[in-house]
């Protein structure tokens, strides 16, 4: 059995806000038909071929060796669906599915897309492989460890509410012809959205959480957070006490304050056009002892190598061209004693990055079986703050929905002269920040002129 299934990308698209947005190229945005055929005999005869019809404005496809390989595992992918699972699966780079990831429970199909439950053991295969692309070792593990294993439990737990099979995808755009795509993993823990434009790479807005975040299923232990955890103790223990003074709130909710939208239909709160500036509070990175910046790096190198290394490597040049921008705050409950069995809060806010770990509490069902500190939420984001011109959550995507917000990471990948990627050109000039920084990790050392 033979199965063609057409995908339609538009024309180019001008869009007249206060950011205009022109291609240098007539080959960035094109109208093509691309035919998708596979003789994958488990595919249902479901009908005619599915088109999707989109007019976005795209980058070339790239020619980095890495990208292309993500790209073509994702459009292999595609090919193995029926003309059913594609249409539910795929919306233009445009559409506000991109923004309506959540965090309850993922039972009686309270997300788009389509489900791991839908999908034949082959094509959840392949899928995850796609996620192993993306991520490195560390981050897929977390995936996994919470997808699968604190899911698996919670599934024992009650099996209407969580399961495994009800994490959803949703894919964006047309890999096949276009070189701005992207898909969206979302489930009661985990949502990331995996953003390709050009030669640049992302997986931010990225929400990992888990309850149990360390336990026992199916025989296998996992501790989802150890090194946000730990890490993070590591930096405590590391303050003086002048140092503790300014890195302690008094707040007594330590809720994430960015977060994920509360309820199924709500989109992200925290979209493009928020301003983090208020949050320039707590202990800088540049009035800290040279231990606690050690610390503190390793603390937010945890979260940017969830990316798999190479693109990490880019979005770590920004972060550290800002590092003197850093501010670290913790909440600790009850003025105890942090340690690894306790609850504590802390964030990190600079230009390029936010991170946010909490310990929730157990909550529901699991009040009597799960302890406090056992239940962990973390985000990450690139902060999109109006007074600096720097970085932004869903980068081009942002901009296709919020044509009227603040400039896109998209800006900065088309000026920065350590990217040199984009072709799009703006109305407008931002002045550089001219600096020199030194970034080792893994054993390999970074020098950046900004």
């Amino acid at each position: 059995m033979k199965k063609t299934y057409l995908i339609l990308t538009g024309l180019p698209m001008l869009f007249l806000v206060t950011l205009l947005l022109t291609s240098c190229s007539d080959e960035d945005s094109t109208t093509s038909n691309t035919t998708y055929e596979t003789t994958d005999d488990d595919i249902a005869e479901d009908g005619d071929s599915f088109t999707l019809d989109c007019s976005t404005s795209d980058a070339e496809q790239s020619a980095n060796t890495e990208i292309e390989t993500m790209r073509q595992a994702v459009v292999d992918f595609r090919n193995s669906l029926s003309n059913t699972l594609l249409e539910e699966v795929s919306v233009c780079l445009d559409d506000e599915r991109f923004y309506l990831w959540h965090n309850t429970p993922a039972n009686n199909d309270n997300r788009d897309g389509i489900t791991y439950g839908d999908l034949s053991d082959d094509q959840l295969v392949a899928f995850k492989d796609i996620l192993q692309l993306f991520l490195s070792a560390g981050g897929y593990q977390k995936v996994y460890e919470i997808t699968e294993l604190s899911e698996g439990w919670l599934h024992d737990v009650q099996s209407t509410v969580w399961d495994p099979d009800f994490y959803s995808i949703d894919m964006f755009g047309d890999p096949e012809t276009s070189g701005s795509w992207g898909f969206q993993l979302d489930g009661h823990h985990c949502a990331i959205n995996f953003l390709v434009h050009g030669d640049n790479v992302s997986i931010v807005p990225a929400f990992l959480g888990g309850e149990p975040a360390a336990d026992t299923w199916n025989g296998i232990e996992f501790d989802i957070f150890s090194d946000e955890r730990d890490l993070a103790l590591n930096l405590y223990n590391s303050l003086d006490t002048s140092e503790l003074a300014s890195a302690s709130s008094t707040s007594s909710s330590h809720s994430l304050e960015v977060g994920p939208a509360d309820m199924n239909g709500d989109p992200d709160p925290y979209i493009g056009t928020y301003d983090y500036s208020g949050f320039a509070t707590g202990l800088k990175y540049s009035d800290m002892s040279a231990a606690a910046q050690a610390n503190l790096i390793l603390v937010m190198q945890e979260y940017v190598y969830n990316l798999t290394d190479n693109f990490a490597d880019v979005w770590w040049t920004d972060i550290i061209e800002n590092i003197d921008d850093t501010y670290f705050v913790w909440i600790n409950d009850s003025g105890t004693s942090p340690t690894a069995t306790s609850q504590f809060y802390y964030r990190i806010y600079n230009p390029y990055l936010w991170a946010e770990f909490n310990t929730e509490g157990s909550t529901g069902a699991n009040a009597n079986t799960i302890a406090d500190y056992n239940h962990v939420h973390t985000i990450t984001r690139i902060p999109n703050n109006p007074s600096t011109d720097n970085g932004g959550d869903y980068g081009i995507f942002a901009y296709l929905i919020n044509q009227e917000g603040p400039k896109t990471l998209l800006e900065h990948y088309a000026l920065a002269d350590h990217h040199k990627s984009s072709k799009f050109k703006f109305d407008y000039q931002l002045a550089a920040k001219a600096k020199i920084t030194t970034h080792t990790h893994d054993g390999h050392t970074h020098s950046h002129e900004g």
